[in-house]
């Protein structure tokens, strides 16, 4: 119940956002309120006077903020009207003679409930003109006469013509009223937000203890669905399975089993729907959030690689629109990467520092646990100084030099080349993922799964990352001849070497001192004479361009034999030897005295009895890596210095 209590505490620090809608942003639902998609727009006058009306299209503006009951927001059969704003066998007090479909008891149980309101001291002007108007029971006529609903041959409307793909006798209609100066949405209106939920309040049943503030209060055993998106019909918390094993066996009832309180319920799922939409995750089926939950404050995101994890926090002092501008650099003159980290590390100290003691932090993750359910698979709580500790440790810690997209806008998202942490999405495809298409694929519940287990690790609530997901990555990059190039390189291998250097003591390995601090240990080396085989042939075979890209491809021998030689590394090792000395004809005398030069300098590091067929261990990728990049950039600063005049 913790994780309740907390999103209404979340709740009540920006329930002043209530209803506003800012800057096409999420809205945050006020009490008693849901949402639905509008297919058409009615607009009348104050005196209860048709307009007009017209068709929505499918989209945000569809989107539209309505007054709910208990029974109608968690409705699925029967008869339960939403109080103003619902669908046409509710609405229309001529469906019937326009459908043949007899629908009356819906239409007055619509009305019944609308009066009440309409006859309380809660009542507003705009719900008032909606009763008149409705009470008419001209709805349809009036639509057919604007041309907004077709009827058929016979006068009939039936579901033939679509609305937003859906059949038009089911069309969710709303409200536009015309009061003394400019028309007004009723799904925007404050007051009448405000109005509803008193309303709705003072109709409370029994008062009972509710679980999750520990405060005697009206209860509710119906809560909202609606979590992940518009569409989302899986609840959290639901007991309407009596012949099952939802609380039979422990309870007899299900107010024994669970009892919360309407306006904690209220909420803690509006706040929570609100967050997800505004700054959560939510993929593959699984949801997951974290939030300040004391005050209106940004925290980096979690669920994206280091760089965009700070993305829209406005405190974050760095340009990232120009971040091209680190590419471009001449590459003699300074390490562009390193210019890069000091901007992105002044950035987060300056976000950091006005972090403060007493702030506090949630994470939340949740998963399908059936069709019609949500579990909450992850929930921690902790100060505001230990969480930024934590995600700065993870980042610190579990980077590596590889391509990413990053940009304030979609727009401006350009790829750079920079040590960042991968996302954990980034993780799981590297270690369980393949490529069938552009981009690395797998079984959602494999990645949902895996996502969870690295949560704690970020969270720092768990020492190393687990080891058999290093495993799996290590097994998958051992395998570059399964797919592209630069999906194996990128998204694959410098992913894997992060999650390395994470695990290797706890981050001390460092990209700039690895091969200095690692020299003699012979799967490091092993790593990096597979680098020099594997490069020899790319400078020996590949036909480049202008601008030393390479024109035409193919998979060099140290990538067909990579997974033979990470297992029996000696042996392999001179089957790709012997294979490639017709290749070294084709070097030129530089690049061949280079490439003797570092294989000589690798053999000599071996000790007599570390050349041999023992498999490697994970370690040979941050090698193979290290010395790659090593050799690229020697090549590349010769051809720098060839240029220059």
């Amino acid at each position: 119940m913790a994780w309740l209590k907390t999103l209404a505490d979340t709740y009540d620090v920006y329930a002043e956002l209530a209803g506003v809608d800012k800057n096409n942003q999420a809205v945050l639902l006020p009490i008693s309120h849901s949402t639905f998609n509008a297919q058409i727009e009615v607009t009348i006058d104050q005196n209860g006077n048709f307009q007009r009306a017209r068709k929505l299209d499918k989209g945000r503006d569809a989107v539209t903020v309505i007054p709910v009951t208990e029974d109608s927001a968690a409705r699925s059969s029967g008869i339960a009207p939403h109080p103003l704003c619902d669908k046409l066998c509710y609405i229309a007090g001529d469906y019937t003679s326009y459908t043949g479909d007899n629908k009356e008891k819906y239409y007055e149980a619509y009305m019944e409930l609308l009066r009440d309101w309409t006859e309380s001291e809660y009542s507003h002007p705009m719900i008032e003109a909606v009763y008149k108007y409705l009470g008419r029971r001209a709805l349809i006529q009036d639509l057919i006469m604007s041309k907004t609903l077709e009827p058929n041959d016979n006068g009939i409307i039936t579901d033939q013509v679509k609305i937003q793909g859906l059949g038009q006798t089911g069309a969710n209609v709303r409200f536009i009223v015309f009061g003394a100066a400019m028309p007004q949405e009723v799904w925007k209106n404050q007051e009448l937000y405000r109005k509803y939920s008193e309303y709705y309040r003072q109709r409370a049943g029994g008062k009972k203890l509710c679980y999750a503030s520990g405060k005697t209060a009206s209860c509710s055993d119906k809560h909202p669905s609606k979590i992940r998106n518009s569409a989302d019909k899986a609840k959290l918390i639901s007991g309407n399975d009596e012949s099952g094993f939802t609380y039979r066996g422990r309870f007899t009832t299900k107010e024994q089993a669970v009892s919360v309180g309407y306006d904690t319920s209220q909420k803690a799922h509006n706040a929570l729907r609100w967050l997800l939409q505004k700054q959560g995750y939510t993929r593959d089926e699984s949801a997951i959030v974290c939030w300040m939950v004391n005050r209106n404050r940004q925290v980096p995101d979690m669920m994206k690689d280091s760089i965009n994890a700070w993305h829209g926090i406005d405190e974050f002092d760095f340009d990232f629109d120009n971040l091209d501008t680190y590419e471009t650099a001449d590459i003699t003159k300074y390490d562009t990467g390193k210019y890069f980290a000091q901007q992105f590390n002044n950035a987060v100290n300056g976000y950091a520092g006005k972090i403060r003691t007493e702030d506090k932090i949630a994470v939340i993750a949740l998963d399908a646990a059936t069709t019609g359910r949500l579990s909450v698979v992850y929930y921690d709580e902790m100060g505001g100084d230990q969480y930024i500790n934590a995600i700065l440790n993870w980042q610190q810690h579990c980077k590596w030099r590889r391509s990413i997209k990053a940009g304030n806008t979609e727009e401006s998202r350009r790829r750079i080349t920079c040590e960042c942490t991968p996302s954990p999405r980034d993780m799981a495809l590297a270690a369980y993922g393949v490529q069938r298409t552009e981009w690395l694929e797998a079984e959602g519940k494999l990645i949902r799964a895996t996502i969870m287990r690295l949560l704690p690790c970020i969270t720092g609530k768990k020492g190393k990352i687990p080891q058999d997901i290093i495993r799996a990555a290590v097994r998958r990059a051992s395998m570059p001849q399964t797919m592209g190039d630069f999906i194996w390189y990128n998204d694959v291998l410098c992913v894997t070497c992060a999650m390395i250097r994470f695990n290797y003591e706890r981050g001390n390995m460092t990209m700039d001192n690895f091969l200095h601090d690692n020299g003699k240990d012979r799967n490091v080396l092993f790593g990096r004479l597979l680098a020099v085989y594997d490069y020899m042939e790319q400078r020996a075979m590949y036909e480049r361009d202008e601008n030393g890209k390479v024109k035409e491809g193919r998979t060099t021998n140290a990538k067909r034999y990579w997974n033979a030689y990470s297992s029996r590394p000696a042996r392999t090792s001179k089957t790709i030897r012997e294979n490639l000395i017709a290749y070294e004809r084709k070097l030129n005398d530089y690049e061949r005295k280079k490439f003797e030069e570092w294989i000589g300098e690798i053999m000599t590091q071996f000790a007599e009895s570390q050349f041999d067929n023992t498999a490697l261990t994970e370690m040979y990728l941050p090698g193979y890596y290290q010395q790659m990049e090593y050799m690229i950039k020697s090549f590349q600063k010769k051809n720098s210095m060839e240029d220059k005049p």
